[in-house]
């Protein structure tokens, strides 16, 4: 049984080691699914038949397919709020009245109200609004897209409602407590609302940003050669192209969907948590609601409304359903991670991981240092394999055992590693975001990166400070 407890911090490392060297998520997190099931049962089939059984296992609990459901629909919703015109809108609007530099990065911020469901929408979203406006008011492309990207996935990040992260979030938090053996006396939803206020990156960096508008110190790199860097496959997926519209534009088309996502997101929270809830005010019932349930029913109503008013506008029924279909399929990468990853933690829990930890860290790593480590943990993993959403599948599951095994703060811990992820989503090379965002504003995706470092590794620095000297007195 000690033998069975050491091997199971072995599939989650191996996985780790695989990724940063291939760059390749999948195939790492499927050496690391089937080196764990064979652990459990060394056998001929053994291992295969444990790894597709715990597949089968992760695709059949209900908050892991209301999760799934959800980033596959609102996917499906932000490519019909694309080809609806709404975007194209928006940025013909803005051209008539933005005329200095300033007023191009104060609309920037400005349109985070209507593009902060998710971090590839707020990129592609806000670019296309934006990107015209700076080519006129000489803007560097390379300042345009570190300015798109350090005010996606850092924003994005700190909303508790209505966005993609929210789901996601919950679901890794969710594992990490079944993992640490702790799900039944806390809510996952409530853990991610406490750690909010600690991701200290995201926040140091939002601040960074927008302080860059008015004070530069570091400039756009002049006479790199265009370089072609290969994208993470685990990437948050999403198409880049202008296509032409299929409804006439009108602002509209992108406020009604956003209107509708973010007000019934507000009132399921509210609606699925008013029971659960110790009180009646509102606060409470958010806080004790049913987030993965409350965000799929309003998304799923949203998404009726939209198509009915894309309908009347004469949106053609079959190719809104082609198009609907279309964007789903494009997070198909990020899907395929979640399950694997799910089914690898599932598979290192059964082999003692939370044991492991408590036997082996519970004694000799200090509490105070955990949030550090994680979050330089998460920073690393992150930026080598390119994908924050990645790094966070692999690292939370047992992040939490180990922050409860040496009496850490969890919500600080949850704040490290899904911090860390979000500078590396915004800093790495082969990051989603990173290309992501060189594209939309036609940089080159060398001199953004360069103009960009100075930027983050400052304000990874801080958040890393801050991190010690929290960790010290946050219990």
């Amino acid at each position: 049984m000690d033998k069975i407890i050491w091997l199971s911090v072995l599939p989650p490392l191996l996985t780790i080691t695989i990724a940063i060297w291939s760059k390749k998520i999948i195939p790492s997190l499927l050496i690391g699914l089937l080196v764990g099931s064979y652990f459990l049962y060394p056998t001929v089939t053994g291992g295969s038949e444990t790894a597709v059984d715990q597949i089968v296992k992760t695709l059949s609990d209900k908050d892991n397919l209301q999760v799934l459901l959800f980033l596959y629909l609102f996917s499906g919703l932000v490519a019909l709020i694309k080809k609806s015109g709404g975007i194209k809108a928006f940025s013909d609007l803005a051209e008539k009245y933005i005329k200095s530099k300033k007023g191009v990065f104060f609309t920037l911020w400005a349109l985070i109200p209507v593009t902060f469901i998710d971090c590839g929408f707020r990129v592609v979203g806000a670019g296309s609004i934006t990107r015209s406006l700076a080519e006129k008011n000489g803007i560097a492309k390379e300042r345009l897209a570190f300015m798109l990207n350090n005010t996606a996935s850092p924003v994005v990040e700190l909303i508790p409602i209505a966005t993609t992260y929210v789901g996601f979030n919950i679901a890794i938090i969710g594992q990490g407590l079944r993992n640490a053996g702790i799900s039944e006396n806390n809510s996952a939803y409530s853990i991610w609302l406490k750690a909010i206020p600690l991701e200290f990156f995201s926040i140091v960096i939002i601040g960074v940003t927008f302080l860059s508008i008015f004070f530069q110190f570091s400039k756009p790199v002049k006479n790199i050669n265009e370089s072609h860097i290969k994208k993470s496959d685990g990437m948050m997926n999403m198409n880049i192209e202008n296509n032409r519209p299929e409804l006439k534009p009108r602002v509209i088309n992108l406020i009604i969907p956003m209107l509708c996502v973010v007000l019934l997101s507000l009132f399921f929270f509210w609606f699925f948590g008013r029971s659960k809830s110790n009180d009646t005010s509102i606060i409470s019932a958010i806080t004790n609601t049913e987030p993965n349930r409350a965000m799929l029913v309003a998304l799923f109503i949203s998404i009726i409304i939209s198509a009915i008013f894309y309908l009347f506008q004469r949106y053609d029924l079959k190719k809104m359903t082609t198009d609907f279909i279309s964007g789903g399929n494009e997070i198909m990468t990020t899907l395929t991670i979640l399950i694997i990853a799910w089914s690898l933690a599932s598979v290192s829990q059964d082999l003692g991981l939370s044991s492991f930890m408590q036997q082996q860290l519970g004694n000799s790593l200090p509490a105070w240092s955990a949030p550090v480590l994680l979050f330089l943990l998460s920073s690393a993993v992150t930026y080598f394999i390119g994908s924050g959403w990645g790094a966070a599948s692999l690292i939370i599951p047992f992040a939490i055992p180990l922050a409860v095994s040496i009496n850490s703060t969890i919500p600080l811990c949850v704040a490290a590693v899904i911090t860390g992820g979000t500078f590396g989503d915004i800093t790495s090379p082969v990051a989603g975001m990173t290309n992501m965002s060189s594209n939309i504003a036609r940089a080159d995706h060398v001199k953004y990166i360069k103009y960009a470092n100075p930027y983050n590794f400052i304000s990874a620095g801080i958040a890393a400070v801050l991190f010690l000297i929290t960790g010290f007195f946050y219990r």
